[in-house]
């Protein structure tokens, strides 16, 4: 009886306070324009006005509004700013008058203590009761709820007396209308004033807390959001079965709310929802039912408001019960479209906001997204830094706290990396999976959007380990090792790393090569050559569609700085270890690899023969050069080329080669610093070389005859001569080199061309791989008949020498390139070569006359140049085949076997013709009176005999000069039928 009594009395008076707010409600209204008068100003009603009422009327004049309203603005979007700004403003009365608020709620708060010693029984003790704050779970709370329940707003004489006669006297009761005034004019106090919370009583807040609690869990508590919402709850919520549980519909709407599914009237009401909710983590339903365990254990002494409740129990993830977990993700990933619902960020970055992005509106990320551009800019607030990096930190930890990346890459998502999705469903995922799956298949991605985020978001990973979730984690004890003292952010963590790589665990170094590998596709994510590189990349590489590759070409430019052109070798030098880390052959040779080289980089990792233990160490890269031939891809075939074109302009790029002769070059060569020089050392001293340095410097020398553009001295010796005399013909096979061959003897070769030459032709002879149409017309006869022979003491002619002992039995084209080569060696005499040694005792003592002061015998020596060539094999050829021997015979032989010059650059039936007409040209370009003898060959002066068909065409082409030069000087001067012009001066002239 006596709790229906207290029920009935807490009804009543409701029913009564309601009544009274609205009938002063209505008498404001009605004395409006007396109130607006000066008289009113002077004379307020006492029946009306507050103590604080003289007070907060002279603030309320002013025009200006307070920081508080500006906030309120923010907070509320643009579509609220007038009415935050209005109430802001109406708060700011208050600010004038709360010293003597605060008085007239201590009395109020008195005179209830004081009725607590009272002997009130019936309808006085209800009120009394009612106007403290019930005990929890209490009879009397649940009474005080069920009625605010059903009048859909706070109780006006209960605990919010004294705030709502100070705060919000004249609002209509209903609507939540009372707990708005009161929940705004706090939030507005609190911003102008820490203290707000002391001016509010501890029991109205408490008690407005309670009443939003019941809101959230039954929104049909709340009329206006229901009558907002009431169509998407019908066609997307109205489902007993699926939402059974407390605070079950609002859940509904916020998903759909997140997917776009609900009227924009709605969408507001839910926002606010979740405003409140991160603000208070009690006024989230399904965080309060799964969390409030947890915050009892772990954060009783955290005060609730500003989202510190929800930081706290983030600080304890690891110590969370499952439910709770999930549900506090879940409010995080909402948080990710509008920073208003980061109640931490929003708060530090909201100057920041107003100075750089004034206009953006809220919501999408947009405010986000704006921050981050200017995230770098000098005037950037540190607290905001701090604050926003720390959430970007958590957004790399999980697709779903990427808003735009949610929005933009679902659709990939689901159908890319739905496995790694499946695997995250509930949780949050610490490993970034989809992250990292976005990211190895953004060229496969579908939607462009998708891929710009993708791309934006490896961009944060390459300039700050704290966004590259994976990196972070593999290497946090690595960083706190090696890299404890290197600030964030610039790469400079990434950097340190880097230097430190052989230092690295194995987990880090491993997972510091895959982020290199994916940072290699594009400049963006490389911050170092971006950064060094700025003024090159607009100046040199403005519209270029792959700028690394214009930086590369232009490395060695007069207009490229210093720093980009270390930045770029550099970043080239780090590329040559692993084909995976040049990202244009690694995606055009991907199949191939996988199809000639997929186990090429096994045994350099399984012996840890490399510098680092994870990249291959040049070995896929050797693998598909020797496999060239094969390999299926033309793009593969073109990049594959281009890497190798800079690696014979700079040896260093050549890891193999370095790994293999390290300990050459510091023994044979003297710690030769510079590659080109070193190299040249090696070959200079090749028998002395270690057998894998020797098999490395035979590969390359391989690789440059292959093409004539992969030897950068023959190139620099002879592009002239190539341009003038060789035009058309392909580079490759050798070709173009046989031309330069064919050509020596031209007036137009110069000296430097010509010894080069030379010294390639020496190096021809001594190893048959080097002539590239030899080794490929004979490779299957060098298989069948020098199968004895040891590669490892190749360099001295032995398998050519093989050959031309075998010469009745070689097949197909290979006795033409034999004989060509003997040709060659012969044409081009070195006594110091092996293929001819046996013919040295026979030019000795029968061809002395013949090889004259050039450079027969120099080894090409540049400044003296291959003046006699052809002269000695003419000799040779002269000579009875019994004066030469058997050995010298085999070879001299060869000279008469059929077969021009292979590639159809110069066609010719018998060698013999070819060398007579090349003595004959060498013999018409001799000094006047210079001697066939070795020691006659300095005489001469400077006079040039021609002789032969070549006098008689240049005394021809004289003849015509000098008739046609007659016959101009007779028209000129003497030809009497010239027309003419006569010419009269007048008088006045």
């Amino acid at each position: 009886m006596a709790k229906r009594t207290q029920l009935v009395a807490i009804f009543l008076l409701f029913l009564l306070a309601t009544t009274a707010t609205t009938v002063s409600a209505k008498k404001k209204k009605k004395t409006k324009a007396a109130e607006e008068s000066p008289a009113a100003v002077d004379s307020p009603s006492a029946e009306d006005a507050s103590p604080a009422s003289d007070d907060t009327k002279p603030a309320a004049s002013e025009e200006k509004s307070s920081p508080a309203a500006e906030e309120a603005a923010e907070s509320a979007g643009e579509g609220e700013a007038a009415e935050a700004k209005a109430s802001a403003d109406e708060g700011g009365k208050a600010e004038g008058g709360e010293a003597e608020a605060a008085p007239a709620a201590e009395e109020s708060v008195k005179e209830e203590k004081e009725g607590e010693g009272e002997d009130t029984t019936g309808d006085d003790a209800a009120a009394a009761g009612a106007a403290e704050d019930p005990p929890p779970g209490s009879q009397l709370e649940q009474d005080i709820i069920k009625a605010e329940k059903k009048a859909g707003d706070i109780f006006p004489a209960g605990a919010c007396k004294a705030e709502i006669k100070l705060f919000c006297e004249g609002v209509d009761v209903g609507n939540r209308s009372l707990e708005r005034c009161l929940s705004e004019s706090f939030k507005l106090s609190k911003a102008a004033d820490a203290s707000a919370d002391k001016k509010f009583g501890k029991k109205c807040l408490k008690a407005i807390r309670r009443f939003k609690i019941e809101v959230y869990k039954d929104i049909s508590i709340d009329k206006e959001m229901m009558e907002a919402c009431k169509d998407d709850i019908s066609s997307l919520c109205d489902d007993d079965f699926l939402y059974p549980e407390v605070g079950s519909v609002l859940a509904c709407l916020r998903e759909a709310k997140s997917g776009g599914k609900v009227s924009e009237a709605c969408g507001q009401k839910v926002f606010e929802a979740q405003m409140d909710a991160a603000n208070d983590f009690a006024l989230d339903p399904q965080l309060n039912e799964t969390c409030s365990g947890d915050v009892k254990r772990l954060c009783a002494d955290v005060p609730t408001g500003e989202g510190r409740v929800q930081d706290c129990l983030r600080d304890h993830r690891n110590s969370l019960n499952w439910e709770c977990l999930a549900e506090l993700f879940r409010q995080e990933i909402e948080s990710s479209e509008d920073i208003r619902l980061n109640t931490r960020l929003f708060k530090a970055c909201l100057e920041d906001k107003r100075r750089f992005c004034p206009d953006v509106l809220p919501g999408d990320a947009r405010v986000k997204d704006c921050l981050e551009l200017h995230l770098l800019d000098s005037d950037f607030s540190k607290t905001c830094k701090v604050e926003f990096e720390r959430m970007m930190e958590r957004r790399a930890s999980d697709f779903r706290l990427d808003f735009n990346l949610r929005k933009y890459c679902a659709e990939d998502i689901s159908t890319t990396c739905y496995q790694d999705a499946e695997d995250v469903a509930d949780v949050t995922n610490r490993d970034a999976k989809v992250i990292e799956c976005l990211q190895d298949y953004r060229g496969e991605l579908k939607d462009p959007r998708c891929r710009q985020q993708v791309h934006q978001l490896t961009k944060r990973a390459s300039e700050d380990i704290r966004f590259n979730r994976p990196l972070a984690q593999a290497c946090k004890d690595d960083s706190a090792k090696l890299c404890k003292d290197v600030p964030p952010g610039h790469a400079r963590v990434l950097l340190c790393l880097q230097e430190h790589r052989k230092g690295l665990t194995g987990p880090c170094k491993e997972a510091l090569f895959q982020e290199e590998v994916r940072f290699a596709e594009d400049i963006d994510f490389k911050f170092p050559l971006r950064q060094a590189c700025t003024d090159e990349m607009q100046r040199l590489c403005k519209d270029q569609p792959d700028t690394i590759k214009c930086l590369q070409d232009k490395v060695e430019d007069a207009d490229m700085g210093k720093a980009c052109r270390d930045e770029v070798k550099k970043d080239v030098q780090r590329a040559a270890e692993d084909y995976r880390l040049n990202f244009r052959l690694n995606r055009e040779c991907f199949s191939d690899v996988q199809h000639l080289c997929i186990h090429s980089c096994d045994a350099a990792l399984e012996s840890g023969g490399t510098e680092t233990g994870v990249t291959c160490g040049g070995a896929t890269l050797k693998c598909l050069t020797e496999n060239e031939r094969k390999l299926s891809s033309k793009t593969c075939r073109q990049e594959l080329f281009y890497f190798k074109k800079r690696m014979v302009a700079d040896i260093s790029l050549d890891i193999p080669l370095q790994m293999a002769c390290k300990t050459d070059v510091e023994k044979k060569c003297g710690g030769e610093r510079d590659h080109s020089k070193a190299l040249a050392c090696l070959r200079g001293k090749r028998d002395e070389l270690t057998e894998e340095c020797k098999e490395e410097e035979l590969r390359l020398s391989e690789m440059e005859a292959s093409d004539i553009r992969l030897t950068p001295t023959l190139m620099n010796a002879c592009g002239l001569e190539l341009n003038h005399f060789c035009r058309g013909v392909q580079p490759t096979a050798g070709l173009a080199f046989r031309c330069l061959q064919m050509s020596i003897n031209e007036v137009g070769m110069s000296v430097a061309c010509k010894a080069e030459v030379d010294l390639q032709t020496f190096r021809q002879s001594s190893y048959y791989k080097l002539d590239a149409a030899l080794a490929e017309q004979c490779q299957g006869d060098v298989d069948a008949l020098c199968r004895g022979i040891d590669e490892g003491k190749e360099g001295h002619s032995l398998v050519l020498q093989c050959l031309v002992d075998h010469q009745a039995n070689l097949t197909g084209r290979c006795l033409t390139e034999t004989a060509y080569a003997v040709r060659m060696a012969l044409w081009m005499y070195h006594r110091e070569a092996d293929l001819v040694k046996p013919c040295n005792a026979v030019v000795d003592s029968l061809c002395a006359n013949r090889t004259g002061a050039g450079g027969a015998g120099s080894a090409g020596k540049a400044e003296e140049g291959v003046g006699e060539a052809g002269l000695v094999g003419q000799c040779l050829l002269e000579q009875p085949r019994e004066k030469l021997g058997e050995e010298c015979g085999r070879l001299v032989g060869l000279l008469g076997q059929q077969g021009g010059h292979v590639g159809g650059v110069i066609d010719t039936s018998q060698l013999e013709e070819t060398l007579a007409r090349l003595a004959q040209l060498q013999a018409q370009f001799k000094p006047e009176g210079e001697s066939d003898t070795e020691e006659g060959g300095g005489g001469g002066g400077g006079k040039l005999v021609l002789t032969g068909v070549t006098a008689f065409v240049a005394v021809t082409a004289l003849t015509a000069v000098l008739l046609g030069a007659g016959y101009f000087v007779y028209r000129k001067c003497f030809d009497p039928t010239r027309n003419y012009t006569l010419m009269v001066k007048a008088g006045d002239v």
